[in-house]
């Protein structure tokens, strides 16, 4: 079980994920009203911009529904899917440490520990104090979480800054992830915590000059990291976020259009 300074230290990520979610939706919203009002963008234009990473899963949904599977579970299953991938970034963290690059998979390991400089995310913060290019991929690898949750706030806010020009009603687009989103959102980040935790740990040590500890550090912390009890947890609330999702946000929406 965690110790006092981890749960500290997890529930301090976990708060950064949430508020990296609803700063970037606010922004994304107002920049979306900006878009359209202003610069006369058509709002159909920037629907499509914000579902198009969702628009790759349309058609595994459909091949469910066409085999008699609820929605409610597809929806589930798919967010389930995301968040233990998130989670697994901390587990997978050891294959940047270059003093082991001969062990299994000596493949994965060569791709993660390379030395080629990252030059799209070298300019996040703290990247450029870590000389070590293994290190800064590491560093950007459990940062991932964060940046995870500001790329859906975009999408949501572009979408919701879209519904008034197309149903008629901002609050069509807000009903349309309320229901649902005030589960999933806490929940998506509750699982991305467990990683991002493991990014503030060594942002400490990257501000300390200490980054040969690195490893050590995430073993430390991964080893106190309650993984059954939050995973428990990330399913039980994603089964309900799903299944009202797939259910009641339908019904209200179907409600609302008519």
């Amino acid at each position: 079980m965690f110790n006092k300074n981890n749960k500290s230290l997890f529930c301090r990520a976990w708060i950064k994920l949430i508020s990296a979610y609803l700063i970037s939706f606010v922004l994304s919203l107002v920049a979306g009203i900006f878009f359209i009002k202003c610069l006369n963008i058509a709002p159909e234009t920037i629907l499509e911009i914000s579902t198009k990473r969702l628009s790759y899963v349309f058609p595994v949904f459909e091949t469910g529904a066409a085999l008699g599977i609820d929605r409610g579970i597809l929806i589930f299953a798919w967010n389930t899917l995301g968040t233990l991938f998130t989670i697994s970034f901390l587990y997978t963290a050891h294959l940047f440490n270059r003093q082991h690059m001969t062990l299994f998979p000596q493949y994965i390991r060569k791709a993660f520990c390379g030395q080629k400089r990252m030059k799209l995310f070298c300019y996040l913060p703290g990247c450029l104090s870590i000389e070590d290019e293994s290190l800064r991929r590491l560093y950007v690898w459990l940062m991932i979480p964060w940046l995870g949750m500001i790329l859906l706030g975009i999408e949501s806010g572009l979408t919701v800054s879209t519904s008034t020009y197309l149903f008629g009603s901002y609050v069509i687009g807000f009903v349309s992830f309320i229901p649902h989103g005030i589960i999933e959102i806490p929940t998506i980040s509750f699982a991305g915590a467990v990683t991002f935790a493991g990014h503030l740990l060594i942002k400490k040590k990257v501000r300390e000059n200490r980054t040969e500890q690195f490893f050590t550090t995430l073993e430390n912390y991964k080893e106190e990291v309650p993984l059954k009890k939050i995973i428990l947890i990330v399913i039980s609330c994603l089964l309900l976020a799903g299944l009202v999702e797939g259910h009641i946000t339908q019904k209200i929406l179907t409600t609302m259009m008519k």
